[in-house]
């Protein structure tokens, strides 16, 4: 019986050391979230008596079979859409990166292509909408009930497998044109249900996913479902690489939003 005992610890001890023997399920996420707490409206007041409120959206995949409010919205004559009009970046603010995930992907990628992604929305218009990466920062989850004055990047799980990431954002959307603004956004990126490569076929491709969630960030919404060439559009595949450059949707929107 020992002896039977020891071959199989051996044994299990073998298959731990072959690389490749993990799976996405093996490793629990450092950061996870759960759909429904970001069901529903959400706001913050601030003490000189504004309004701050959440924006949630969440990325699915395009095989998801869509029930009535997922999606996007009725911008079918312009293939875009934004959160509202004037609500944009007025402060150039840094962010911040966890480049830890469980796709094997590189910290040096991951940081490359987020400031590349981010990039890609900022060649279009005059003003700087992001500033650059604070190195020094600790991300710490995303933001779902307040803000914390950080702008995240993250790897984590996403309870709903159809969702492949989610972006908040925060900001003034309401009053006067001139007063709304954007404040703060988190992205996640679900490695618990998906693969992530660089233009792998049976993977997401981070760049594409990112330059969507990006586009949320610099305060761009979904447009109509019928826009399926934009990289705004609301569902995502794997291996797609069409998202990774705008499509004329999305720089009209962005033009429109920093004029």
């Amino acid at each position: 019986m020992r002896a039977l005992i020891a071959i199989l610890c051996a044994t299990l001890l073998l298959v731990a050391l072959i690389p490749g023997t993990d799976t996405l399920a093996t490793k629990p996420s450092k950061f996870k979230v759960k759909v429904d707490e970001l069901k529903g409206p959400k706001t913050i007041t601030l003490d000189d008596g504004s309004v701050l409120e959440r924006n949630v959206h969440i990325f699915y995949k395009e095989d998801f079979a869509k029930p009535n409010g997922v999606g996007g919205g009725k911008a079918a004559d312009t293939c875009y859409a934004v959160y509202a009009k004037g609500a944009k970046w007025k402060v150039t603010e840094s962010y911040i990166v966890d480049p830890a995930n469980q796709a094997g992907l590189a910290d040096s990628f991951v940081r490359t292509v987020t400031a590349d992604s981010l990039e890609t929305w900022e060649v279009q218009v005059a003003p700087e909408i992001f500033g650059s990466e604070n190195l020094a920062g600790v991300v710490d989850g995303l933001d779902t009930s307040n803000v914390d004055n950080k702008n995240e990047v993250m790897f984590g799980d996403i309870d709903d497998p159809n969702a492949i990431a989610v972006t908040i954002t925060w900001g003034i959307f309401g009053g006067k044109i001139g007063a709304r603004q954007l404040v703060e956004w988190d992205v996640m990126f679900d490695d618990a249900d998906f693969e992530w490569g660089n233009a792998e076929p049976n993977k997401m491709d981070f760049q594409n996913i990112a330059t969507h969630e990006y586009g949320h960030a610099a305060g761009m919404s979904h447009p109509a479902n019928t826009c399926t060439e934009e990289t705004m559009y609301a569902f995502g595949a794997n291996g797609e690489t069409k998202k990774r450059d705008l499509n004329a949707g999305d720089i009209a929107g962005i033009i429109a939003l920093y004029p």
